[in-house]
């Protein structure tokens, strides 16, 4: 299987770059984080999420969300891959809430650690759980973040030596409607062009 689009092409530079603690742990005074307009209060806690996006969908509809792997495998490395890398794998989830996806997260992971990579091959440490197996806190690096129709998503990297992970995920716009685990679930499309020229800070801006 050929790797996603979003992963045909090295990511643009980031526009917001934050350390692994996001500056709210360990900052001694202010923490400022400005994204785009055209994005709610909660969606901008979405997107500014640093590893913890199905905790705090789970704190916000006060219900457990759940992962379900679509994909999780190891593909060849690519003819112009990066020196150092020892395997890339692709994975694809969907967040469930209330028998509803809240969101679709790709990503792809490229390991440089032979230990890392013996513990993902021999171990089965799965790769969704290797920052909190290594008890890693990753820098985080937003990309890009936009809009579609029914869709807000942000694509971005974490990162630790030896393993760099790079993610899109695509969330309901809709998602935070009055009782909307409720209603019916909407025909969603959840793939999203996060390329439009050479910049990747604003996509499909909301009008004014």
């Amino acid at each position: 299987m050929p790797p996603p689009a979003m992963f045909d092409r090295s990511p643009s530079p980031a526009i917001v770059k934050i350390p692994g603690h996001f500056g709210d742990i360990m900052s001694k005074r202010d923490t400022t984080l400005t994204l785009p307009d055209g994005f709610s209060g909660l969606e901008r806690i979405m997107l500014s999420a640093n590893g913890n996006l199905q905790r705090l969908i789970s704190a916000y509809f006060n219900k457990t969300v759940s992962v379900t792997i679509l994909e999780n495998t190891e593909v060849p490395l690519a003819a112009d891959e990066q020196s150092g890398v020892i395997a890339r794998f692709q994975r694809e989830v969907n967040l469930f809430c209330h028998d509803k996806i809240v969101c679709n997260a790709k990503s792809q992971v490229l390991i440089k650690d032979q230990e890392v990579y013996d513990l993902v091959v021999k171990k089965g440490v799965g790769i969704g759980q290797i920052f909190r197996y290594l008890d890693r806190l990753p820098s985080f690096e937003l990309h890009g973040l936009g809009r579609t129709e029914k869709t807000f998503w942000r694509e971005y990297s974490l990162k630790i030596p030896g393993v760099d992970c790079r993610l899109l995920e695509v969330l309901p716009s809709s998602m935070f409607e009055e009782s909307w685990l409720e209603k019916e679930p909407e025909d969603i499309s959840w793939d999203v062009d996060v390329q439009q020229g050479d910049s990747l800070d604003w996509v499909n801006p909301v009008p004014n």
